[in-house]
């Protein structure tokens, strides 16, 4: 069965869209999300699935691709979302309006993914099932969040957002997967909390799609709506190349992932899609080689710091 991903690139100077990486200027972001996109299309092309960039601004895009002599599927589409200027990934909010955008297609299952993924193996058969099934997915990273944050903290910032006792499930905004249908009921449940979440913007620990969208699927599966956990599944893997604040699995168990997000890896990302065709194990070989030398690097920091700590 056919099935279409979408990602979003929503294009502001100005605002707070580079996470986890530095950039000099407003192109050159772009010029890294617009390459992520162009690696995201390779890799899942090569495991038969059709990408589609959504953004606001095609134009700019167009033009970077035609700088980077590649070819990408880019829809422009109306964006609505209210967002308070200078807000912490700021552009992250307009997945709002992506979710619209899938809720009105004819097609019977989608999904929307983050540029920063690549796809590296074939389309596992759980996948194929949930599709055929039409049952929604979404990526759980509670295993991250609450090591990193704690457990009150979590349940504390949902229940402001949907104003109900939390069970603290987080849902990590880099893939969701639904029928239109689906996506309708997400949009509505997400307008519905929208105003409480401009309420309480500043005493929540994360700012973006992941608490409203976290809230919002939490009423959903209140009313009954079943929603499958990539993550268990092991079609989805978040690996960070960094030191990071909760336990991670060894890089072993992410390899058998379809989908890898590399939230601090936009850089080589963006390399990897001014090469030649996607392979996936060539892929993996040079991911290997480039998180060697980071790994090597961030053990030193780490000696130094603790040599040097008196607490």
């Amino acid at each position: 069965m056919k099935i279409r991903l979408f990602g979003l690139l929503y294009l502001k100077n100005g605002d707070h869209t580079a996470e986890n990486f530095y950039v000099k200027d407003f192109l050159e972001k772009a010029a890294i999300y617009v390459n992520n996109a162009i690696n995201l299309q390779h890799s899942l092309h090569k495991s038969g699935v059709e990408f589609i960039l959504l953004t606001n601004n095609k134009s700019i895009v167009d033009e970077i691709v035609r700088v980077e002599g590649r070819e990408l599927n880019v829809v422009e589409i109306p964006f609505l979302t209210k967002v308070p200027s200078g807000t912490r990934f700021y552009s992250a909010h307009f997945k709002i309006d992506a979710f619209r955008y899938l809720s009105a297609l004819n097609d019977k299952y989608t999904g929307l993914c983050d540029l920063d993924m690549t796809c590296i193996n074939d389309l596992p058969a759980c996948f194929l099932n949930n599709i055929e099934n039409q049952t929604p997915m979404y990526f759980d990273i509670s295993d991250q969040v609450i090591p990193a944050y704690g457990q009150e903290v979590v349940a504390r910032d949902l229940e402001l957002i949907h104003h109900l006792k939390s069970e603290g499930r987080w849902s990590g905004g880099e893939f969701v997967c639904g029928s239109p249908s689906f996506f309708a009921a997400l949009t509505t449940e997400i307008d519905n909390v929208y105003g409480n979440y401009l309420d309480v913007i500043d005493k929540l620990h994360h700012k973006g799609d992941e608490s409203i969208v976290s809230a919002s699927l939490e009423i959903m599966r209140r009313k009954g709506v079943y929603i499958s956990d990539a993550g268990t599944l092991g079609i989805v893997g978040r690996y960070w190349s960094c030191r990071i604040a909760h336990p991670q699995k060894s890089f072993k168990y992410f390899e058998k992932c379809y989908l890898l997000h590399l939230p601090g890896d936009k850089r080589f990302l963006s390399d990897m899609a001014k090469k030649g065709p996607f392979d996936f194990s060539a892929f993996k070989r040079e991911y290997a080689v480039y998180r060697k030398p980071k790994s090597i690097f961030s053990r030193a920091i780490n000696k130094v710091v603790r040599f040097f700590s008196f607490d």
